[in-house]
């Protein structure tokens, strides 16, 4: 055989041999979320790494300063010491009625899961499947509709509006993950045959309302007991972060805009305040986290002896948007990969990345904007032009892991953090401050600290 010949069936070969390589990667599907025992970072880098916990003691210290800052500010102002904790009574104001509103929704939880426990063990369940499909369907609208409705009906306080809306959401994310995972057990089963209908337990489920995950298993890996101990120093960890945002907000954010639309301001004080609140931005973020992410979550874990707490990882190392978006919150983000992203690269819209990406996109940034409009009570969509635009660009970008760049983003990160809470805070302001008599559907839609002509 000649040379070129030689040459010729070799590379024909290669061809064939990378064509079956991309048919086995193009037929084969995305992988599952698989549960172990497992830590939360910070929870084993605080036990393993003294250097790493000073930080932690950082925090802790910072608090205690901004806490005596308090009380020396009131003295030498008012000539006596008054905690000011009015911003936390106004935050979770009417929270009987937040915690009415949460039996609500957990008894109608229990109750729709029981009724499709129950649909999925009759005989004749394939004959109502797209009736069912479209029941659920509106089941969910109907839930976000009566969720808005209860904080604009009895005008919740931001953090019980807050709680409200995010376990509105938290419970028909559970409930979606709870029908998908048994969806195909119901669709496979033939109603005449020998084999039975293998549904979860109806304590499996209830189990799973109260885990601190989104996707639903029959078994999670379990702790072999409880450490109160562990729950106290958490509970005092949420307490704490509460304290830290109002005395953030009091203190650095709230005296400057608060006489917003009183006063005339101008775009220098403006663009000069945003900057100089990027600062706070971050540090109002940080809180977020480690009191959701990692705080709450890990309560709820230990109590519950939940096995699996990876609830969020090296996120603070990232130097990309795309990277940091996959690991601030690891709870939405297996949520969203699994019941989203990866239902629309298998089923929907097969093999397409960029309509299953674009679908988690729109879905999350949907969501974030119906909870910060009824939150806040506007509708200023900040957060979701950042979402959308800014999200959808710079995370298709995955630069190298530098040191320069990690310094970027948190930058990035500090600015965007300061420009989202200055922008939310004066639009609060202006609308409270100026309120409008029988505003039109165009005064609800745009910004009123550009419409109140108070800037100069």
């Amino acid at each position: 055989m000649s040379p070129n010949v030689s040459n010729i069936t070799t590379d024909h070969s290669k061809k064939r041999e990378e064509k079956n390589c991309r048919s086995v990667v193009k037929n084969r599907q995305l992988p599952e979320k698989k549960f172990e025992l497992r830590n939360s970072l910070l929870t084993d880098l605080f036990e393993s790494n003294q250097h790493i916990k000073t930080i932690y003691h950082v925090f802790i210290a910072t608090l205690i300063c901004l806490f005596v800052n308090t009380l020396i500010h009131d003295y030498a102002k008012k000539g006596e010491i008054n905690i000011e904790f009015r911003l936390i009574y106004w935050g979770f104001g009417k929270l009987y009625i937040t915690i009415i509103a949460w039996i609500g929704f957990f008894v109608d939880y229990m109750f729709v899961l029981r009724v499709l426990w129950c649909l999925g063990k009759t005989s004749n369940i394939r004959t109502w499947d797209c009736l069912w499909a479209l029941s659920l369907l509106s089941y969910y609208i109907l839930c976000f509709r009566i969720a808005s409705l209860i904080v604009t009906t009895f005008q919740l306080p931001i953090a019980s509006a807050s709680i409200v809306l995010l376990e509105q959401v938290r419970f028909l994310m559970k409930i979606h993950a709870f029908v998908r995972s048994n969806v195909r057990k119901v669709l496979d089963y033939k109603p005449h045959s020998d084999q039975p209908l293998n549904l979860p337990d109806f304590s499996k489920f209830f189990y799973f309302i109260f885990a601190p995950t989104l996707i639903y298993r029959d078994e999670y890996p379990r702790t072999k007991e409880i450490r109160w101990n562990f729950i106290v120093c958490r509970i005092l960890e949420v307490t704490s972060t509460i304290f830290y945002y109002s005395f953030l907000l009091n203190r650095f954010l709230l005296p400057f805009y608060k006489d917003f639309c009183m006063r005339k301001f101008t775009w220098s004080e403006i663009i000069i305040s945003v900057f100089e609140n990027s600062t706070v931005g971050i540090l109002l973020l940080l809180a977020t986290f480690f009191m959701l992410l990692h705080s709450v979550q890990n309560i709820f874990a230990e109590l519950l002896r939940f096995g699996d707490r990876l609830f969020y990882k090296d996120w603070w190392t990232c130097t990309s948007y795309s990277e940091y978006f996959r690991t601030w919150n690891i709870v939405v983000h297996d949520w969203l990969y699994t019941y989203v992203y990866k239902d629309m690269y298998e089923i929907v819209t097969p093999r397409c990345k960029i309509a299953a990406r674009f679908a988690v996109l729109i879905l999350s940034a949907t969501v974030h904007e119906w909870v910060l409009t009824y939150m806040f009570g506007f509708f200023f969509p900040a957060l979701f032009v950042q979402f959308v635009f800014g999200g959808s660009l710079l995370s298709s970008i995955t630069p190298p892991k530098t040191t320069i760049l990690n310094v970027l983003f948190w930058y990035e990160l500090s600015v965007g953090s300061g420009s989202l809470v200055s922008m939310y805070t004066l639009e609060f302001y202006a609308r409270n401050n100026s309120p409008m008599e029988n505003p039109s559907f165009r005064d609800y839609i745009l910004p009123r600290f550009f419409t109140c002509n108070c800037i100069e």
